[in-house]
């Protein structure tokens, strides 16, 4: 299988699995009344982040393709553009809830998408090229 379909493989089940043990997290804590007070959900969330993860992912593998040399300062400045999306799709969230429930479940699924892309742009900087 090629190694772009296998990173993007694994950027869906980190997801999913994940998305799976934070929404059973969130029940068992009962919990979950707190998503109506709001107009965000864990669904949106996970949304937004496999989204921009996988837009991430496509431009490293673009970067990794085109011009491999300057891939860490572009993995850089993709890492910056994602801080300012996710402040921007969460801030009107912010200080909502007086127990930062909005907060604390956006930093889970931003570090979990964070974790991700390093994992996929440090296969991406340790590739070596084979020849057949």
């Amino acid at each position: 299988m090629n190694s772009y379909l296998k990173s993007i493989l694994v950027l869906l089940i980190v997801f999913v699995v994940s998305f799976a043990a934070h929404y059973l997290v969130i029940s068992g804590m009962d919990v979950m009344q707190y998503w109506s007070q709001t107009t965000y959900s864990l669904v949106g969330m996970y949304t937004f982040g496999f989204c921009s993860s996988m837009l991430v992912a496509v431009l490293v593998f673009f970067a990794n393709w085109s011009m491999p040399e300057k891939l860490g300062v572009i993995f850089l400045g993709l890492v910056l553009l994602k801080g300012i999306a996710g402040y921007i799709y969460v801030k009107d969230g912010l200080k909502t809830i007086e127990n930062n429930f909005i907060e604390y479940n956006f930093l889970v699924v931003f570090f979990i998408s964070l974790f991700v892309d390093v994992y996929l742009a440090f296969n991406a900087l340790n590739q070596v090229d084979k020849k057949v």
